[in-house]
């Protein structure tokens, strides 16, 4: 797959409509590189060193995004929800597997700007051994002062709170 990938970046075709898809590409192409066992490409071999100037634990979330994906069908335990913003066209969907009512394990899955996809990991990592009672306290606030989200990114953040409201709201339905 790494070859297929390299062919498609010395192309530069996908620079003729804007850098910041060329950067996008680049970023999606090393990140399904890496993740598929490519050794022709790695995330490094890309100029990705934050060039729109995101807190840097937003970029380091975005850029490994722990926790990203989802569970085997017909995981055990599975509660499953998404929010999104229609204007902003972000989408953040979490997937977790709660025991006793405890979270065991968590997944998320985001398609949205950097803030968007780290706000994912974020949660999908604090939620982690947490009792679901206790999911609720975490804001749209308390997000953006642990990732120090702008002020023009508050969505993203408001955006998690969304997702996590869901996902409570379906457990309750599921477990009554």
């Amino acid at each position: 797959h790494s070859r297929d990938f390299n062919r498609i970046l010395e192309t530069e075709e996908h620079t003729k409509t804007s850098p910041l898809l060329s950067f996008e590409l680049k970023q999606i192409l090393a990140a399904i590189a890496h993740r598929s066992g490519g050794d022709a490409m790695t995330a490094r071999d890309f100029d990705l060193d934050n060039p729109y100037g995101y807190a840097p634990e937003i970029w380091r979330l975005f850029r490994t995004a722990p926790n990203a994906g989802a569970f085997p069908p017909g995981t055990d335990g599975v509660v499953a929800a998404e929010a999104g913003t229609p204007a902003a066209r972000s989408v953040l969907r979490l997937e977790l597997r709660v025991n006793a009512g405890v979270v065991a394990d968590a997944r998320f899955r985001a398609y949205g700007c950097p803030a968007s996809i780290a706000v994912g990991a974020y949660i999908a990592g604090w939620v982690r051994g947490r009792p679901m009672a206790e999911l609720s306290t975490l804001k749209a606030g308390d997000l953006r002062e642990a990732l120090e989200i702008p002020e023009d990114r508050a969505h993203c953040a408001l955006l998690g709170e969304d997702a996590l409201r869901a996902v409570l709201a379906r457990y309750s339905r599921e477990s009554t």
